[in-house]
């Protein structure tokens, strides 16, 4: 049976190239490592790549700030 993939079990002399590079802890500790599942599209296992790229959420074109500024110095201009 193969070996359950454990996140946190790679480090950086171990990490490979489709190794997810998701960091797990504190870099200035001894025990900081990375996830090490493998990366499915990426650098990220499929757990952290949604974490890491969630879709942007667009605002309304009504309560977005720099968009009423840019209308108001039309005027201006």
């Amino acid at each position: 049976a193969p070996t359950p993939e454990l996140p946190g079990t790679a480090t950086v002399l171990t990490l490979g190239a489709h190794m997810c590079k998701w960091p797990i802890g504190d870099p200035s500790t001894s025990d900081f490592s990375f996830c090490g599942r493998r990366a499915s599209e990426g650098v990220y296992c499929v757990e952290h790549a949604r974490v890491a790229y969630q879709p942007q959420v667009r605002k309304s074109a009504g309560k977005d700030a720099s968009s009423d500024l840019a209308r108001s110095l039309r005027r201006y201009i």
